[in-house]
């Protein structure tokens, strides 16, 4: 009886000296280790209504969809990628509607982070596809043409409830069009987008 209890302190103590460490590392630690950090992620949807110059007829008012995807790689830069679709049903009274069709992609710099709100700037390239037609003196020129095409601006960030925030856009868009002779001319648009926001990380 006294060897069995000898051997069980025995076994005691050895399983305390090498489990005693490693409790006093994991109690005695100076807080908990840093979290991983990586990329922050948003997806949004929203609303746009666009002012479409027709090179040497006038302006176009169309109203649409943006859907974007946003990667913030470090506080102050991230990358975008978007996409819209807005359309008219009458171009300058001639009975044709008419589109743009847009994918971009580009760096987006956070000048000002303040709380929930936060600035933004950002050059976007890609392609635009538009679909309109062209008064005349006698007829009316229609159809539609893809080409290189970019957006230059900015906006505001304001988180309103967890992972959801509103942004508001304003954008210069060049795009391309032909004019009433059938050459192509590029195009200044306007665009001013309105979107919820949802933060997936």
């Amino acid at each position: 009886m006294r060897n069995t209890i000898r051997a069980i302190g025995k076994v005691s103590f050895f399983v305390f000296v090498l489990v005693a460490p490693a409790l006093a590392q994991s109690w005695l630690g100076t807080g908990a280790p840093p979290a991983a950090t990586g990329p922050d992620y948003d997806v949004s949807v929203g609303y746009t209504y666009l002012t479409m110059a027709i090179p040497a007829a006038g302006h176009v008012n169309l109203y649409g969809l943006d859907v974007s995807g946003r990667v913030d790689f470090k506080p102050r830069w991230g990358a975008m990628v978007d996409s819209n679709y807005v359309r008219t049903p009458n171009v300058l009274g001639t009975k044709h509607d008419g589109y743009l069709l847009g994918f971009y992609g580009g760096p987006v710099f956070y000048p000002v982070d303040h709380g929930n709100t936060r600035t933004f700037v950002h050059v976007l390239a890609g392609v635009g596809i538009v679909d309109g037609a062209v008064p005349a003196s006698d007829t009316e020129y229609h159809g539609w043409l893809g080409r290189f095409s970019y957006a230059v601006g900015g906006g505001v960030e304001h988180s309103v409830s967890g992972p959801f925030a509103v942004r508001v856009i304003g954008d210069y868009l060049r795009t391309a069009f032909f004019d009433s002779a059938g050459a192509v001319q590029p195009q200044n648009n306007f665009r001013v987008t309105t979107s919820f926001v949802f933060r997936l990380k």
